[in-house]
């Protein structure tokens, strides 16, 4: 793949993967104290509800911070800043393998788009590694 069109398409890759993830990360800050409060209401203990919604809104964050990564790293990678693909790279695994967890875990549900995209762009990432350069950042 040329160096330009593998650094534009693992931009544009990497800038959607974070958008979705942001988007997912907002959905499920908002729905730890919504859907989710409703959800677990007058189950358990007092204690175990306030814990599963620090959890689920701590879940929340790291997936809007993962987003918010790889938007960051949109501008490098489009200009072929190596450190740029190293972040995206690392972004990318982590992001594949909480998917896999929260697929495995819950089902194929919301973690199922944690996955996707996590896959897609480690593919892409891998497969461009020749436009960016050692060295650059």
């Amino acid at each position: 793949m040329s160096g330009r069109h593998g650094a534009k398409l693992a931009s544009v890759t990497v800038l959607t993967k974070g958008i979705l993830n942001a988007l997912l990360g907002a959905v499920h800050i908002v729905g730890a104290f919504t859907f989710e409060a409703r959800k677990i209401a007058g189950q358990g203990t007092t204690e175990l509800r306030r814990d599963y919604i620090v959890w689920f809104f701590a879940v929340g964050v790291f997936i809007l911070f993962m987003g918010l990564v790889d938007v960051l790293c949109y501008q490098g990678l489009k200009t072929g800043v190596n450190l740029a693909w190293r972040i995206s790279l690392l972004c990318a695994a982590f992001t594949t393998l909480a998917g896999v967890t929260g697929v495995v875990a819950f089902g194929a549900s919301p973690p199922l788009q944690f996955l996707v995209t996590g896959i897609v762009a480690l593919a892409v990432l891998v497969h461009s590694r020749g436009a960016f350069r050692e060295g650059s950042s």
